[in-house]
């Protein structure tokens, strides 16, 4: 019933509420909804395509739907200023692709911040205090202790990290607890948490990502697919946060910058409002000439991660390179990730794979009942 009304609740708002709405459990319709009235900026004033670009879409499209908006293919190419066909709406993302190759059903229940450290025990991940799953919480060692033992351990370190575990979407519930906040500021704050956590230690990020904009933490969006045996790597994007956001989500402000194969940061910066921009707005660099370090390793840790998860197969990780040059796991986006920002910024999600994807998710959805709901 609880997931019932929530989509009802969507559906009639076009808003999911951060920390309550499990994006997981919406039908398609509300997904929709809540795509076009707060992930897609209005198109009040954005112009349409024209009749050879309309033509090329529908021909395009043909093949797997009736009909195909173009309002994607209007805000992505005014935004950047180049028209590709295969641009993938992200209406048709979310109801159709995502939903082929991720078990959302899985997810509700997979995709939870405490589960990392066992699921990925190979990859490197911000160093552990300790962690609340239902009523227990563990130490960094994954071993059940009483929360004063946790408390002690917290205490000792200059800063920490406390995040929400499970429907943290766009940075939502990470707090950051400074010297003297440790100790009697972390028992505070965990009461206000109702769910499961995670209580870290800061990443301390490479000097060259640091320079981009050193409050925050600037992570690679990275999205992987799973193909049998390979793991293909179809988007590389830095997040860059702005201001005095400690976090680089767009909702916070964030800029996404698309990377070239050879680290080079693509020209245009993309705010999650939409608006394009071609330097930081406060540290007034020129984002094409900037290379985010260590780039191979952010890779490699993604195809390494990505194969125990066949449940999942198109996956958003998001990867931090530390003061080493080592690649960090920070989160790993098992549904939903989103692509509005990654294809502004760096073209059409599958490239020249599109209409293989397609071909895919398509045969697939044919031979089992509609996923309409």
């Amino acid at each position: 019933m609880k997931d019932f009304l929530e989509n009802i609740r969507c559906l009639l708002t076009g808003r999911y509420e951060e920390g309550r709405t499990d994006l997981n459990t919406l039908w398609n319709p509300a997904l929709i909804r809540v795509d076009r009235r707060m992930v897609t900026p209005s198109l009040k004033h954005v112009p349409g395509l024209t009749g050879r670009q309309k033509r090329a879409v529908r021909s395009f499209y043909r093949p797997y739907v009736r009909r195909i908006t173009d309002r994607y293919h209007r805000y992505y190419s005014h935004k950047n200023g180049v028209f590709r066909p295969d641009y993938l709406p992200e209406e048709l993302y979310v109801t159709e692709v995502d939903r082929y190759f991720s078990h959302r059903e899985e997810a509700r229940f997979l995709d939870n911040k405490c589960y990392y450290y066992r699921l990925f025990p190979h990859i490197r991940q911000p160093e552990l205090i300790g962690m609340r799953i239902g009523g227990t919480w563990l130490d960094g060692n994954l071993a059940p202790v009483p929360f004063g033992r946790v408390k002690e351990a917290a205490a000792g370190e200059p800063e920490l990290v406390v995040k929400r575990a499970v429907n943290s979407q766009g940075g939502y519930g990470v707090s950051f607890l400074g010297r003297g906040e440790t100790g009697t500021g972390l028992e505070a704050l965990v009461r206000q948490i109702p769910c499961d956590l995670v209580i870290q230690k800061p990443v301390r990020q490479h000097p060259a990502l640091s320079r981009l904009h050193p409050e925050s933490v600037n992570t690679l969006r990275i999205v992987s697919l799973l193909t049998g045996e390979r793991v293909k790597i179809y988007a590389v994007c830095l997040k860059i946060g702005v201001g005095k956001e400690r976090v680089d989500n767009g909702c916070h402000g964030g800029i996404y910058c698309g990377v070239r194969p050879d680290g080079r940061l693509r020209p245009i910066g993309i705010t999650d409002s939409g608006r394009t921009i071609r330097r930081h707005p406060q540290l007034g660099y020129r984002f094409e000439e900037q290379r985010v370090p260590c780039l191979k390793s952010a890779l490699e840790l993604v195809r390494r991660a990505h194969p125990f998860l066949g449940h999942f197969r198109l996956i958003s990780w998001d990867v931090a390179i530390d003061e080493n040059g080592e690649a960090v796991l920070i989160e790993a986006n098992l549904s939903l990730g989103g692509i509005n920002d990654v294809q502004l910024c760096s073209g059409p999600l599958f490239g020249r794979d599109t209409k293989k994807v397609l071909d895919e998710v398509f045969a697939g959805r044919r031979r089992k009942w509609s996923t309409w709901f």
